[in-house]
């Protein structure tokens, strides 16, 4: 298996002095070295009768994604797998995804652990970045901004049988690195959108010491999502897509890529005010919670 591994995640990166072979990988940073790590669990995170190389893919993707939210670059992956059992087929498939999606990223694998016990796999990127983008650093005035559409992820779990384009964003989200590198030089505060808006939103607006008022009709939603019963919940609370959520000097908003969308504001105070066509509405969702005791 390890083998296996090793033959299919080829790529090389710059700074690399030691890889995959030894007790310990050797790296040479050139920049402020940032790391991420992101455990995924069967049943918890993803469907064992999930498409292995979906898995593979999504494995890598989420923890990307923890990269461009801080304005870094990609260059570094270890990976740990513990498997109930060897199961060729199913490995191979798995390892595909993952060495395809580094492979675009041009990231090198240079460690990881394989085990026995129930299926979970635990990744850990490292990439670099001259300067790296917080989510302590928003200020009140600023504009609120996600990249690309909400809530699709969250509608595919639930609607197994609905679009292709829905469904990948579920199985295969994109890091959006693309526009992380556009806009780190003005982002005044970033990070991914994986426990839904609402709580990541949070998170800038708790960190930041500021208040924040969002219009739910300027954030963009696919249209089959927006035609269903419970489209608030799924944009809202829905999680699971990765698109970036950052915000912006005002002055800055004429440099925004075109696949971004300004939903709301920093205000000072704490919480988060919901608009629907310019009226405030009562949300109580709270998004993923990673055990069932949290509040």
């Amino acid at each position: 298996m390890i083998q296996l591994i090793n033959d299919r995640c080829q790529s090389e990166t710059q700074g690399t002095e030691l890889g995959i072979g030894d007790d310990a990988a050797i790296l040479i940073p050139k920049q402020k070295l940032v790391v991420s790590t992101d455990t995924l669990v069967a049943g918890v995170h993803f469907k064992p009768t999930d498409a292995a190389q979906d898995i593979g893919h999504k494995a890598l993707a989420v923890s990307i994604s923890d990269l461009a939210a801080m304005g870094a670059t990609p260059k570094w992956a270890l990976l740990n797998l513990t498997l109930p059992k060897i199961d060729q087929g199913w490995i191979e498939g798995f390892i595909s995804g993952f060495a395809d999606l580094l492979a675009t990223h041009q990231m090198q694998l240079v460690g990881g652990d394989t085990t026995q016990g129930p299926l979970s796999i635990t990744v850990t990127v490292m990439g670099e970045a001259e300067q790296t983008i917080k989510r302590s650093t928003a200020q009140v005035d600023d504009l609120i901004v996600v990249s690309g559409e909400i809530g699709s992820a969250a509608y595919a779990l639930t609607h197994p049988k609905c679009k292709d384009v829905l469904k990948q964003q579920l199985h295969r989200p994109t890091p959006r690195t693309d526009i992380a590198q556009q806009v780190k030089a003005y982002a005044t505060s970033m990070l991914d959108i994986s426990d839904g808006l609402l709580a990541d939103l949070n998170h800038i607006c708790e960190a930041s010491t500021v208040g924040a008022v969002i219009e739910l009709n300027q954030v963009p939603v696919n249209e089959t999502v927006k035609k269903a019963k419970h489209w608030q919940q799924y944009v809202l609370a829905g999680g699971d897509d990765y698109p970036l959520c950052f915000t912006i000097d005002a002055d800055d908003e004429e440099q925004l890529p075109a696949d971004c969308h300004i939903i709301g504001q920093i205000i000072e105070g704490q919480g988060i005010m919901v608009l629907h066509n310019h009226q405030p509405i009562e949300t109580n969702f709270k998004g993923y919670q990673h055990f069932d005791h949290e509040s």
